[in-house]
Order: C-alpha cells, then sequence, then structure tokens
C-alpha cells in the first residue's frame, strides 16, 4: 500500500511564487504549478517486486490541476473513490483526479524493468485555438526479478448496510432535482486586452482545463475583478446568501449545472462538507458505477446529479475546491437539521 499526495507549486528563479496578500492572484482559473510533487518530493521512486500489485491512495493536493494519471504497461484496477468502494474493481487505463478528489488503485506490476507515474493531458492555446499535448513524469516505480508470492484468494464479501446496489438509486435518478445550483462568475474592470481575448475564448473551449495556458492573464486576474458564483435559480440568491435546510436522514437530489455561457467556463471540483453523496448521472446518462463520494468534478457546460444522504446533522459548507475559486466568493452554507 502507498498513499501518494498530488501537488504542483509555482516557482521562479527566486522561489515560490507567493499568492496575493489582499485579494487571490490566479482567480480566473487557478493556480496551476509549473514543479510536479508526490509526497513533497520531486523524485518519487518506488521498488517492489515482479508480479506484486501495489494499492495506490491518491490524493490530488493540488491549486486547480485536475490530473489524468496512468502506469503505462502495467494493469490498473479502480477500486474505490472519496468515501467508499466500488461494488466491483473495474480495469482503466487511467485516473482522472480533480482537486479534493482520492481515488484507490490497485496496479499490478508483471514485468521487470521501470514503470513511470504519468499525467498526460491535452493543452488548449487559446490564442490560436490548437491543442497540444502535455505529458509528464511523477515518480518512477523499478520492478525487480524476484517474484513475488502469489496474492491470497479473495473471499466473497457479504452485503453491508453501507454497500450501494444500483435498484435502490433508480427511483431518485428518474425523479425531478429537489434543488438546483448554477455555476457561473462575474468579472468587472478586467484589463482590456483579457476582456478581448476571452471573449474570443468564449467561442471555442474545452470541458477541461488540464493545464495554465494563458499564464500572465490568469495571474493578472484577482478576487477583486473575478467572482464565482453558485446560484439559486429558485431565489436568485448566490454563495454565502444560500441557506439552505434539510431534514436528517431524508436524501435530497442536488442538480449542478456548470453554465456553459459564463465569461470563462470551467471545471469546477465541487466539495460538500459533512456528507457524502453517489452521482446518479452526468449530462442525463445515468451512472451505473455507484462509489460514495464528497468530491465531483463538474466540466464545462455539464450537468451533474448527485444524491446525498443528509445523515450527519450541523452546518455544512459546500465549495469549488479550486482553491481561488473557493476565495472569490464559490462556496454557501446549509443545515442538515
Amino acid at each position: 500500500e502507498e498513499v501518494l499526495m498530488l501537488d504542483d507549486v509555482l516557482v521562479s528563479e527566486e522561489g515560490t511564487i507567493p499568492p496575493g496578500s489582499e485579494s487571490p492572484t490566479h482567480a480566473l482559473m487557478g493556480r496551476f504549478g509549473n514543479v510536479f510533487l508526490v509526497n513533497a518530493r520531486r523524485d518519487y521512486r518506488l521498488e517492489v517486486r515482479r508480479g506484486e500489485v501495489v494499492r495506490f491512495y491518491f490524493t490530488n493536493a493540488s491549486n486547480a490541476r485536475t490530473l489524468n494519471l496512468s502506469v503505462p504497461g502495467a494493469e490498473l484496477r479502480l477500486v474505490g473513490a472519496d468515501a467508499g468502494s466500488y461494488a466491483v474493481p473495474r480495469a482503466v487505463q487511467s485516473v482522472v483526479i480533480a482537486p479534493a478528489e482520492r481515488y484507490i488503485v490497485n496496479v499490478r506490476f508483471d514485468r521487470p524493468g521501470q514503470y513511470a507515474l504519468v499525467n498526460r493531458v491535452q493543452g488548449l492555446d487559446h490564442l490560436f485555438g490548437r491543442f497540444y499535448p502535455e505529458v509528464d513524469t511523477l515518480g518512477i516505480i523499478t520492478v525487480s526479478r524476484d517474484q513475488a508470492p502469489p496474492l491470497a484468494a479473495a473471499s466473497p464479501r457479504r452485503p453491508t448496510a453501507g454497500e450501494l446496489h444500483e435498484g435502490s438509486f433508480e427511483s431518485a435518478a428518474t425523479r425531478a432535482p429537489d434543488k438546483t445550483l448554477i455555476l457561473t462568475l462575474d468579472t468587472r474592470n478586467l484589463p482590456y486586452v483579457t476582456e478581448r481575448l476571452m471573449t474570443l475564448d468564449s467561442i471555442f473551449f474545452q470541458p477541461v482545463e488540464w493545464t495554465g495556458s494563458m499564464p500572465m492573464m490568469n495571474w493578472a486576474s484577482t478576487g477583486e475583478q473575478v467572482r464565482w458564483i453558485l446560484r439559486d435559480p429558485e431565489t436568485g440568491r448566490e454563495n454565502m446568501d444560500i441557506d439552505w435546510h434539510f431534514a436528517r436522514g431524508r436524501p435530497v437530489q442536488l442538480r449542478l449545472v456548470n453554465e456553459r455561457r459564463a465569461f470563462h467556463g470551467m471545471q469546477h471540483p465541487i466539495h460538500l462538507h459533512g456528507q457524502r453523496f453517489v452521482v446518479l448521472a452526468v449530462n442525463g446518462v445515468p451512472v451505473r458505477d455507484l462509489v460514495w463520494k464528497d468530491t465531483v468534478l463538474v466540466p464545462a457546460g455539464s450537468t451533474v446529479d448527485i444524491l446525498f444522504d443528509t445523515s450527519n446533522p450541523g452546518h455544512w459548507m459546500l465549495h469549488c475546491h479550486i482553491a481561488e475559486h473557493l476565495s472569490a466568493g464559490m462556496m454557501m452554507h446549509l443545515t442538515v437539521d
């Protein structure tokens, strides 16, 4: 078992670039780093034996960067997420993990040699409207020729009270949501060049900004110019003016709508404190592999339906986990009575 904290930091020749003292910088896209870290190191290394299965506990601790993790040449099986296990582990080619998300992945190494833990994404040049690949090696796993002992056969699991079964959520997936949140933003007094270029950029976009492709314009945008918004369309209230109350033990279906027509549509990893939820549907398509989570990535222009179980009474926060979006207002309060 290996616990990996994944992060990126923004540095120059003089050292770490400080955040704004009175208002967050990088308020439009969030602070993308140029140095990757695994467990606070740039040189993550792991040694295993041939045939060994390593269970990786991945946590994305970065400010803004969504990762697409893979280990070319090895077999990956997705086992669990933020707050629970999948009923059936499944083979995957890569794992997309947004800020605050956690995933548990079994990786089997059948051949000796070196394997790379890779972040492989596609960037977008906003000025010229072209895509380009970005591949970064986050660490190296060395597999020796020594054969690992065979794994013991897994015993059949008995269902538990917390087990997820698709049938128990079918009725929720077909009914109207109890509440809706619109994810959008408001800007003011941005530099003229930024406004012009961003207006053109809105014509051509990708649902997930994988990398910081507008570093100077992004750095110059502050929380005084950019306000990221969670809006309740039923009341028109926004961010901390929203005050929802729910009864304990009555599951709530929430629809998250990431507005495509926003000045700069961008993905938002939405995190809910104190409760667990399942993702019921994405853009109206039901999710089949149900798992308990507390953070969900909502791509630009997408709609995500979640169901949270309101089992934990108290005052709780829901917010975007891109740190600069949170600091620029994208948070709200709810109460489980």
